[in-house]
């Protein structure tokens, strides 16, 4: 479903730091207080997404109602993947979402229980198409199929793709371009993340003209990940029994249809 915060100081104040004791510099470096945390993740609307100069999205609203409970207020920044996992990795921030779990990742992040959002993959036709889906990709393969470039659709789609077995793939910029080729006819069938589609269906006004075949080609859960720097055990608890009482409550599926439906 993110900059980090300059250390450049004026000379002066390089000057007048060396003066400084060791234990005052150590509370001058220290995190910001545990109320006040700075997150990190990758635009991927609806998940997360910049809205007008402003953090928005399923992951983002999840997150910050989350950690309100707790009384921790949250700044997101927008950034590269890549950058977003160095920046937390390092401690610059507090946590990163949405992240799925590898063991390498589990090595400096502190991964919450709770999921985050399920990113569950689906095929998308025409309302009147009669393509159906039994769980096997390669029945598909007299069927075009329209992607986004660059992006992963899971391992199951991903290496259907690259082995052959899907042999006709178009290839869109972006989403919204995509699901537009799909109600023009361009192509027949379009995997993606469920709340991907939807959110860009619905911004098209044509939720009711493309059906979602079942079953679902896969499902991968994404969490937020805190960082391993420090101790972020509390954080990671208060977010867990956050989105645990926003499930109870319906608060959750509330904004999950807040986006795409």
């Amino acid at each position: 479903m993110p900059r980090p915060f300059s250390s450049r100081l004026p000379s002066c104040s390089i000057l007048a730091a060396g003066l400084l004791a060791p234990g005052l510099l150590a509370v001058l470096a220290a995190p910001a207080a545990a109320d006040q945390l700075r997150m990190v993740a990758l635009s991927f609307p609806p998940l997360i997404y910049d809205d007008g100069g402003k953090p928005a999205g399923i992951a983002y609203d999840i997150v910050t109602e989350a950690m309100k409970a707790a009384g921790h207020s949250v700044t997101v920044e927008i950034m590269p993947w890549a950058r977003a996992l160095d920046t937390v990795r390092d401690g610059g921030a507090d946590a990163v979402f949405t992240a799925y779990k590898t063991p390498e990742r589990e090595q400096f992040l502190n991964y919450s229980t709770q999921v985050l959002v399920p990113q569950v993959v689906s095929l998308f036709v025409a309302k009147d198409s009669p393509v159906g889906f039994d769980g096997d990709l390669s029945k598909l393969a007299g069927h075009r199929f329209g992607v986004v470039n660059q992006i992963s659709y899971g391992s199951i789609v991903d290496d259907a793709i690259k082995n052959g077995v899907l042999p006709a793939v178009e290839k869109s910029n972006d989403s919204d371009s995509n699901v537009k080729k799909l109600l023009s006819g361009r192509f027949e069938v379009m995997p993606s993340n469920r709340y991907v589609a939807q959110y860009f269906l619905k911004q098209a006004g044509a939720l009711d003209k493309v059906k979602e075949l079942t079953p679902a080609v896969q499902e991968i859960p994404s969490y937020i990940a805190f960082t391993k720097a420090r101790d972020t055990t509390k954080l990671r608890d208060d977010f867990d029994a956050g989105v645990s009482a926003m499930k109870a409550s319906g608060a959750y599926r509330q904004v999950l249809d807040k986006y795409a439906r």
